[in-house]
């Protein structure tokens, strides 16, 4: 276990946020709260793989001297607070403290991920492989609305998709498509404006960083969302990454069935993207929702990924691109279809089951799991995650959902 010193770097971060959280609980009237509200959560999950990862088996050997464990521990805590100053100024803190043991294993990305962010609001207090306990900031925002405008600076999230499994316009930390844990979107360093156009329709402006470099990782760009009654539509455009986005979404309800979908093209500024003859491409997806009946939901999604590879052979160069590791891209194959239904058998316990399918490979991801309620602010999950398809042939993979290891989870969430 190493010491528990902060690199000297993140005093400043950390002594803001700690002098915000102050601000909220202040007894000096003239600068106390007016309302504050806070919460919180603990989450915790337990992983069992069932089968031995080949790849693993050759990093993680006895001249290591690490134990080949098939199961990760997961728990995170959580806690939510808000305070109101006057009637525009609003600060918004979620301190997280975050164990995984052991903290190389893969299937705890069913719960979680990693975000890369530029403020040093993250502190490890390990320097272990067999265990992993971060501390950080996710949310520590100041928010000032205003009648014309609405400015939040900070760490705060953000989304521009409309799609579920593979957004192609949310740029900023989207989901990975087999997430079972989607509470909370990781936040992201940014300075947002929103600019109001009449009822239901903005302008969204976002300055932000989106990892280590503002050089390599800046992003500005913008967002119009349109309500044009039946029917929401969206455009955007900005530099994100040294690349230049442009694109749009629609969503709307046509008899009960909702529709949305999005279309992104993308001009990469990163070198490596030139050899892989990624200049251009374009992603895109379409869905529905539908309530089929009283108890059972269905949601339904096609995605084409331009950046994806031909060929299983390609998947091993692409997962090490610099757009697939911080999270951009949640794809290496080009097209996908995605199934996720929900039934709820009783009061308290929901059946849902998805389905990822790469028509390339072909391969698929099932994902079941039976939530139960058991109580008025807790809940627990079972479930599982089935790879089928080719698995891993000489240290390469011969198809993107068949090489990933099927895995058993438990867990346990609860709310205050």
């Amino acid at each position: 276990m190493s010491s528990l010193r902060l690199n000297p770097k993140s005093y400043p971060c950390l002594l803001s946020a700690l002098f915000l959280l102050f601000l909220m609980e202040s007894t000096v009237p003239w600068l106390q709260a007016q309302e504050f509200d806070w919460g919180g959560s603990i989450r915790g999950y337990q992983f069992l793989r069932v089968e031995e990862l080949q790849l693993e088996e050759e990093s993680l050997g006895p001249n290591t001297g690490l134990p080949l464990r098939r199961d990760t521990e997961l728990w995170i805590l959580r806690l939510t607070g808000e305070g109101l100053f006057g009637q525009h100024v609003r600060v918004e803190a979620h301190p997280l403290l975050q164990l995984v043991s052991p903290s190389l294993a893969g299937p705890s990305r069913l719960a979680t991920g990693i975000t890369p962010t530029y403020l040093p609001l993250d502190h490890s207090f390990t320097s272990s492989r067999r265990i992993d306990l971060v501390g950080s900031f996710d949310r520590l925002n100041l928010q000032i609305d205003l009648q014309s405008v609405r400015i939040v600076a900070g760490r705060q999230a953000i989304t521009w998709g409309v799609t579920y499994f593979w957004p192609s316009l949310d740029l900023f930390a989207p989901f990975a498509p087999r997430r079972v844990d989607r509470d909370y979107k990781p936040g992201i360093d940014a300075i947002r404006a929103s600019i109001p156009l009449g009822a239901f329709s903005e302008v969204e402006v976002i300055g932000a960083v989106l990892g280590s470099s503002p050089a390599r990782d800046g992003a500005a760009g913008a967002l119009a969302r349109i309500y044009l009654g039946p029917v929401d539509v969206g455009l955007m455009g900005g530099r994100f990454h040294q690349d230049t986005v442009v694109g749009g979404f629609f969503t709307a309800n046509v008899q009960g069935t909702g529709l949305r979908g999005e279309v992104n093209w993308t001009q990469a500024g990163d070198p490596e993207d030139l050899v892989r003859d990624r200049r251009i491409f374009w992603r895109t997806a379409v869905g529905l929702d539908r309530q089929l009946t009283s108890t059972v939901s269905l949601t339904l999604e096609f995605s084409f990924n331009g950046y994806g590879g031909s060929q299983a052979s390609d998947y091993l160069d692409l997962s090490t691109s610099d757009r697939v590791v911080r999270g951009e891209v949640t794809a290496l194959g080009k097209f996908y279809t995605g199934i996720s239904s929900a039934w709820r058998f009783h009061p308290l316990g929901v059946l849902t089951s998805s389905l990822l399918i790469n028509w390339q490979d072909p391969s698929t991801l099932w994902v079941p799991s039976l939530s139960w309620s058991t109580g008025n602010n807790s809940e627990v999950v079972l479930g599982t995650q089935l790879g089928l398809g080719k698995g891993l042939q000489s240290g390469t993979p011969q198809s993107e959902y068949g090489a990933v290891p099927n895995t058993l989870f438990a867990g346990f969430r609860v709310y205050f």
